[in-house]
């Protein structure tokens, strides 16, 4: 994403927060980020895209984080499991997340609810994900009930506590007690079978959100992108030419965040990248990341 893409989507993001969404026009955003509005409509087609263009933003940096987290680690450590909630708490409070949803949620704009409820459902989904990893596969059935309950007991006792202690709540305190609460739960549930969603539940509201959400595959892709660059950040010692490497990196990442991204332009940018990266550490990375690349966006251009 280029500097000035990314300053108006901050400039929006504190415009949001301090007059709400629905009372921010595009020409508060033009003079909070001294654009025209020619070049506003170069990068969002609409104040909604923009909205939801700062969101994605923040969540695919969230989920390039917690990947890295388990790097090496075992997936099974709870401890790691609380780490990666913690995560998605601060980075909710940081970006006054609750508050545009809350916000949205009481609007008519069903293509606002809509980005919304996909990622609740996306957010069930990594929780249940993670509670597999921790649990063990032959405690699937009652995974997708103990990933509902643990989100809303998270949400409701930070609520509670802010009420009664008057102050930040401790995320850590809490997370490390619900989680393990749940943990518990597991266990009695393996002995008691009790189930209320079972995971064909998840997964076929999954596949249907899929469907109405083109943006699926570019998640996954801008993640990998995103640790690639971090990466080579931190090997140039590989590179001669590192201001060519963050331009063609840069070109990518910009190309998959448009609406339409041109699969041939991808293509043609990643063989120069691939020469770039020839014979270094990085080569299977960009192989794995061209791969994902054809995949997703060969056959939408076709």
């Amino acid at each position: 994403m280029n500097k000035r893409k990314k300053h108006v989507m901050d400039k929006a993001h504190e415009l949001f927060i301090e007059n709400g969404f629905q009372h921010t026009s595009i020409q508060d955003i033009l003079a909070a980020s001294n654009i025209s509005k020619g070049t506003f409509y170069n990068y969002f087609s609409s104040k909604n895209e923009l909205l939801i263009s700062i969101f994605k933003n923040i969540y695919t940096e969230l989920e390039w984080q917690r990947k890295q987290l388990l790097i090496g680690q075992d997936k099974a450590d709870s401890v790691l499991f609380i780490k990666q909630i913690e995560m998605l708490i601060k980075t909710n409070n940081q970006y006054k997340i609750i508050s545009l949803f809350e916000e949205i949620l009481f609007t008519n704009d069903e293509e606002l609810k809509g980005y919304i409820k996909n990622r609740r459902v996306h957010e069930l989904n990594w929780v249940y994900n993670r509670l597999m990893d921790v649990c063990g596969p032959t405690s699937r059935n009652y995974l997708v009930d103990c990933s509902i309950l643990l989100m809303g007991m998270i949400h409701s006792t930070i609520y509670m506590h802010s009420l009664v202690y008057q102050e930040n709540a401790n995320i850590h305190q809490i997370v490390q007690y619900c989680v393990n609460r749940i943990l518990e739960m597991v266990k009695q549930l393996s002995h008691s079978k009790d189930v209320l969603l079972k995971p064909e539940t998840l997964y076929n509201l999954i596949n249907v959100q899929s469907l109405k959400d083109h943006d699926s595959g570019k998640k996954e892709i801008l993640c990998l992108l995103y640790k690639l660059k971090a990466d080579l950040k931190r090997a140039e010692e590989f590179f001669q030419t590192q201001e060519k490497m963050d331009q063609l990196l840069e070109f990518i990442e910009e190309e998959i965040e448009m609406r339409y991204p041109r699969y041939f332009i991808l293509e043609s940018t990643l063989k120069s990248l691939s020469l770039e990266v020839k014979d270094t550490p990085f080569t299977e990375t960009v192989v794995t990341l061209a791969a994902r690349i054809e995949k997703v966006f060969s056959k939408q251009n076709r």
